[in-house]
């Protein structure tokens, strides 16, 4: 096999990338880099190789629809960049074989399968000539399920026709169809969902039936729930019902950890708000922001409906607060 290094980074597509052209292993290289994560590769034929790659974004998520000749992909060490996002990549296999090794474990995928791997640890890929696959990347954290659990499934072949295994397959396959459809979708709500359909599968492939994170420390969790509400404070739908689940918990024991800090949760998420916003009001660089605008941006619904609960917490209304705080500044 000719080899080729791979020199690009791991990063997001925020647009539709592709290369279909023969003798492309370069650019298959660099897209894939940018597409998906950093690897060396070896090509049968580099000359007459053809791939192509098409990358999506949807919220959290990235939707990668590939096609490709017979290849080898490597990823050492050298290619984990340090303190690089923590992903997992999920690949739907539909059609040729693909083989992936992580963990000391080894996943043949024929159509009707998937597995995932884990962009923080070494692996290697082979595809067979008609490879075509739908890879679906998403940050590790959107999975409420306990690494420990997880890193015993990487490199795991799983069976699209067996419990939660179908939904996921055919949830999955449906948003990446309809993805150009969905402008009007509440993005985060509807990958919170997924992603719990998602975490809940391979919890279901584990054959443990407790989650290990619910016998942690009440603090701890407590730890991982207010980040979960700072990172999704832009959604205005998120509602307490979305957080439990997202932590695999019940709505009555999450109104429980939340009561013991004297509380409620949808009161934090409303505190949480105003604080953002009277960050964002207060730096000189959004001064051309309408103040509507950074209230819709932190998830509040109306402006009228942010003026009243921010004059309530502040006692000042957004206008007044952003001018005593610009001219404190100047």
């Amino acid at each position: 096999m000719a080899h080729a290094n791979s020199a690009g980074s791991a990063g997001s597509a925020q647009q539709r990338t592709s290369t279909d052209q023969p003798a492309s292993f370069t650019s298959w290289r660099d897209t894939v880099a940018r597409s998906l994560l950093s690897f060396d590769f070896d090509f049968d034929e580099p000359q007459s190789f053809k791939g192509s790659v098409q990358s999506r974004p949807f919220a959290d998520l990235e939707f990668i629809n590939m096609t490709c000749d017979r290849h080898a992909a490597y990823r050492d060490a050298s290619k984990i960049e340090h303190g690089q996002r923590p992903e997992y990549l999920m690949t739907l296999q539909l059609s040729g074989e693909f083989r992936l090794t992580q963990d000391d474990r080894t996943a043949v995928l024929r159509p009707g399968q998937f597995t995932f791997y884990d962009s923080t640890k070494p692996a290697s890929l082979a595809s067979s000539d008609g490879y075509r696959a739908l890879c679906i990347k998403f940050p590790q954290k959107l999975i409420s399920t306990s690494n420990d659990a997880l890193n015993e499934m990487t490199a795991t072949r799983i069976d699209a026709g067996s419990g939660l295994a179908p939904s996921v397959w055919a949830l999955l396959s449906t948003l990446n169809e309809t993805l150009d459809s969905m402008a009007n979708v509440n993005r985060y709500s509807t990958v919170s969902g997924v992603m719990n359909l998602v975490g809940s599968m391979l919890l279901s492939q584990t054959a443990i039936q407790v989650p290990p994170r619910q016998t942690e420390t009440r603090e701890s969790l407590m730890r991982r729930i207010h980040e979960y509400i700072d990172e999704h404070l832009g959604n205005p739908d998120l509602v307490p019902l979305q957080i439990a689940g997202a932590h695999f918990i019940s709505l009555r024991y999450l109104h429980s950890l939340f009561q013991d800090s004297g509380i409620s949760v949808s009161a934090w998420i409303r505190e949480r708000r105003v604080e953002r916003c009277r960050r964002d009001l207060a730096d000189p660089m959004l001064i051309n922001v309408p103040a509507a605008a950074i209230a819709k941006r932190r998830g509040f619904k109306g402006a009228s409906h942010f003026g009243q609960i921010f004059k309530d917490s502040t006692g000042l209304t957004p206008a007044d607060f952003r001018r005593a705080a610009l001219e404190g500044a100047s």
